[in-house]
């Protein structure tokens, strides 16, 4: 069965706004961590994400894809309700045919989450560990801020753990190809980078690496970086996308197409200014 389907990252409304001004507290502590802060205008409310998250939708409804994943970051600030509301809005104008499964970022339930965020995640988007298939492909989305740093919630480490291995253990039975969504990348160039803000910390990376290796995960498809990064181990690539909302190095804001046919798997990433009218299949 050959079909397409779209992964969003970063939708992240309101992040314009808190970053907005030169003296800005968040700017200040990007450069600190070594990223380049974007150069926005003095912006409020969340109009510069709402004007790419409608063009992402609309680009979904012109191309039908099977689905879509969104890895996380899904609004800058989980109390914010406005941000929450025109999140909701502008997804309900997504082709009701098109299934879309949402991811939680570090924004969503926070850097170090706390069993009052997750609540508050699970009440609004549903689980944030799950699964689904589409023909032989078997899909799996987890909650990596858990996997990031779980000291007010260790308890749900180890309930990631035995549903990723009972999870996967199921699709490796059944002989189902298997590919991985979640917010934090693994890894950005091998499975034994430094521990950074930007990856998930070696001691639980290791694990989850090693369950992906043992059930042969073919992928996993992240965000957080708000550019693109790609890097592969042992046959397991690491595809970081660039975001739907703010840029924060040289790609564009944009999504990722994935086809499947035969046994590839091939993504590209589309600034809104160069998706296709169209898709092909091979």
């Amino acid at each position: 069965m050959s079909f397409f389907f779209i992964q969003m990252s970063d939708t992240q409304l309101g992040m314009a706004a808190t970053l907005s001004g030169p003296n800005n507290k968040k700017r200040t502590e990007m450069h600190e961590r070594g990223l380049q802060p974007p150069q926005i205008e003095i912006s409020t409310g969340f109009a510069y994400e709402t004007e790419r998250f409608e063009k992402a939708i609309c680009a979904a409804n012109r191309l039908k894809p099977k689905f879509i994943v969104v890895t996380g970051d899904l609004i800058q600030d989980p109390e914010d309700l406005s941000q929450l509301n025109e999140l909701q809005r502008i997804t309900n104008t997504l082709n009701p045919n098109i299934k879309i499964h949402m991811a939680p970022g570090n924004c969503d339930v926070g850097n170090s989450p706390t069993a009052k965020l997750l609540s508050l995640y699970r009440e609004r988007f549903g689980d944030d560990n799950y699964s689904f298939d589409h023909g032989m492909m078997h899909f799996v989305v987890i909650n990596t801020s858990i996997a990031f740093d779980p000291i007010h919630v260790p308890q749900e480490w180890d309930a990631q753990l035995d549903f990723l291995k009972t999870d996967l253990g199921r699709a490796t039975e059944k002989g189902q190809r298997c590919v991985v969504f979640g917010h934090h990348p693994l890894f950005g160039e091998t499975r034994d980078d430094p521990d950074s803000q930007m990856v998930i910390p070696i001691k639980r990376r290791r694990i989850i690496l090693d369950l992906f290796k043992e059930h042969h995960v073919e992928a996993m498809f992240s965000g957080h970086w708000h550019k693109n990064k790609y890097s592969s181990v042992d046959g397991f690539r690491m595809i970081i996308s660039g975001p739907v909302g703010v840029p924060l190095g040289p790609d564009p804001s944009g999504i990722r197409i994935i086809k499947v046919f035969g046994k590839q798997l091939d993504d590209t990433y589309y600034g809104f200014e160069s998706v296709p009218d169209f898709i092909e299949i091979e």
